[in-house]
This record gives C-alpha cells, sequence and structure tokens, in this order.
C-alpha cells in the first residue's frame, strides 16, 4: 500500500455533503459502465441476430433485449457446468502455456453452453438450428477478449516506457 500523502483528504475527513457527492458520482459511474456493458451486449446480440436472421426469428425487439438481459444469468448457470473441469485443469501439473490454453478454452465452452442457454430460454426468440449462431457469439467474444488484451498489453507498454 502507498502511503496516505498529507494533501489527500481520507473518507473518515470528509463531510456530509462529500461523501454524499462522492457516492452519488460513484453510483452515476457504475450506472454509464453497465450502460455501456449492456449497449455493447445488444450490440453482439443484434449482430448475431442479422447474421443468422434466416435462423433467429424474434416476436419483436424486446425479445434482443430479453437475451441482453439473460446473458448474465445464462453465463452463470453455464459457468457452474464448466468450473469444476476450470478447477481440474488449474490443478493439473501442466506448462503455464497449457494452463492458459486450457483457461481459453474453458471460457470459450462456457460461453458457448451460455448462448445455448440464451437461447433457449429468451421468450419470444425462435431460433431453427441454435448449434450455429451459438459458435458465432463464442467467436465474437473471443474476439473482443482479443482486442481488449491487445490494447492493455499496447497501454501497458506506453507506461512502462513513460517510467
Amino acid at each position: 500500500m502507498e502511503p496516505q500523502r498529507p494533501d489527500e483528504p481520507t473518507w473518515a475527513s470528509l463531510s456530509m455533503s462529500e461523501k454524499v457527492s462522492a457516492a452519488l458520482g460513484m453510483t452515476g459511474l457504475g450506472i454509464v459502465i453497465l450502460g455501456a456493458l449492456a449497449m455493447m451486449l445488444l450490440a453482439g446480440v443484434m449482430a448475431v441476430a442479422f447474421l443468422f436472421s434466416n435462423l433467429i426469428e424474434a416476436d419483436s425487439t424486446s425479445s434482443l433485449i430479453w437475451a441482453v438481459l439473460l446473458c448474465l444469468p445464462c453465463g452463470l448457470i453455464a459457468s457452474v457446468f464448466t468450473t469444476p473441469v476450470r478447477l481440474a485443469l488449474g490443478l493439473a501439473c501442466i506448462s503455464g502455456r497449457s494452463k492458459r490454453r486450457a483457461d481459453m478454452a474453458t471460457s470459450a465452452t462456457t460461453t458457448f453452453l451460455g448462448a445455448l442457454l440464451v437461447e433457449s430460454f429468451t421468450p419470444g426468440l425462435h431460433v431453427e438450428h441454435p448449434w450455429l449462431p451459438a459458435p458465432l457469439s463464442t467467436l465474437l467474444v473471443a474476439l473482443t477478449n482479443l482486442v481488449i488484451n491487445r490494447v492493455e498489453r499496447r497501454n501497458g507498454r506506453r507506461n512502462g516506457d513513460a517510467r
């Protein structure tokens, strides 16, 4: 931990109005982040629905919003099935590179199962062959993760060079 600088106030030294202002600011920031995440999920769901428009039939736009809302619970249910495999692979005596690949494969499997669950449980969404759109959504999530990792590495190098 960094030592406390004398010019930085602590939470205890803030007045009630400053605490309320800080809490409202953090709440607003959280809402903006959740909204951006929801918009990205909606964009992904709409991209998959557009690319497989001959296989996916939605009763209305609200079906796509339901699909976005169900992404988190269905992802959690899918992770319940893949977590034992992830833990077993983590405990196995394999090299670091193999562990990373196994973790990526387990993550892709979780995303695939989550997409299948979203397709199955979304009200008003009718998917003719659910096995076809699920790999595309898994690929979109994997590509997004690769882009995020690349940006983080680039920013890390930039910050490392600045020091």
